[in-house]
């Protein structure tokens, strides 16, 4: 190989080399819990890989944060969008903007919401995740939050016809979820938020069952420790037979402003 081409070889590879270890850099910073400074990363880098990570960093800030946040809601959203921008055919570009979606639709209220759209443009980010993998369990989680959110926010009846909601199939998605991912604390903790949320009394078996699993869970990153914290502090309320400290919790938990 001539020495030119040579060079340029080696100064491909170091680059390519370079922006992997940015965001396997960005990466650690996020399991670590710094999301400002894992969103920094990741935008420092200008790979889809980096704007993929800001956008999960963004998220894991929204999802965390109490009281909820507009601000904060904008902000994710901005940065998924960015991220699908970057690679459209990235699922979780398209799972974090659907989420950040939910969370908006939790703060602006039911009318609002439906003003917005934001439940169908939800559903379309998911369906394009589920398009791209079909078995991705974050995908099939949040879609099943998708269908009982719905509910909860527009009635059942309302959530059928208008976006074929319902709470069965919420449901079933989550199963589907937990059973690709058995030991995923934040799906599990999801599941049970999204039920207490629904009907606390109607679901209480299955809503301690998933509360425990997900707390037993062992975390492998500050956002899943964070959430296992967070089922166990919904369990040990939800023993104490309090219904409405265990239901302003699960609000709080929730991001539905107050």
């Amino acid at each position: 190989m001539p020495r030119i081409a040579l060079l340029a070889c080696l100064a491909t590879f170091l680059h390519l080399a370079a922006a992997h270890a940015a965001a396997e850099s960005g990466f650690e910073l996020w399991r670590a819990g710094k999301y400002e400074d894992a969103i920094a990363s990741g935008l420092g880098d200008k790979t889809p890989a980096g704007a993929t990570l800001a956008a999960r960093a963004a998220l894991s800030l929204l999802m965390l944060r109490i009281p909820p946040c507009l601000a904060c809601v904008t902000r994710a959203e901005q940065l998924a969008r960015a991220a699908i921008k970057a690679d459209p055919k990235s699922p979780a570009a398209h799972i974090y903007l659907a989420v950040a979606l939910g969370y908006e639709a939790r703060i602006v209220g039911a009318l609002a919401a439906a003003r917005d759209g934001l439940a169908r443009q939800s559903r379309l980010e998911l369906d394009t995740a589920l398009g791209a993998e079909p078995q991705n369990a974050l995908a099939l989680a949040t879609l099943g939050g998708w269908h009982i959110d719905t509910v909860r926010i527009a009635g059942g009846f309302l959530a059928s016809l208008t976006f074929g909601a319902t709470r069965e199939e919420g449901m079933k998605q989550f199963a589907a979820a937990l059973a690709l991912a058995p030991d995923d604390p934040v799906i599990a903790y999801q599941y049970a938020l999204e039920l207490a949320s629904y009907d606390a009394s109607r679901y209480r078996a299955l809503i301690t069952t998933t509360l425990a699993r997900a707390a037993a869970d062992a975390p492998r990153s500050a956002f899943e420790q964070q959430s296992c914290q967070r089922a166990a502090t919904l369990l040990n309320v939800l023993k104490t037979q309090d219904a409405a400290t265990f239901a302003r919790q699960v609000r709080q938990f929730m991001g539905i402003a107050e």
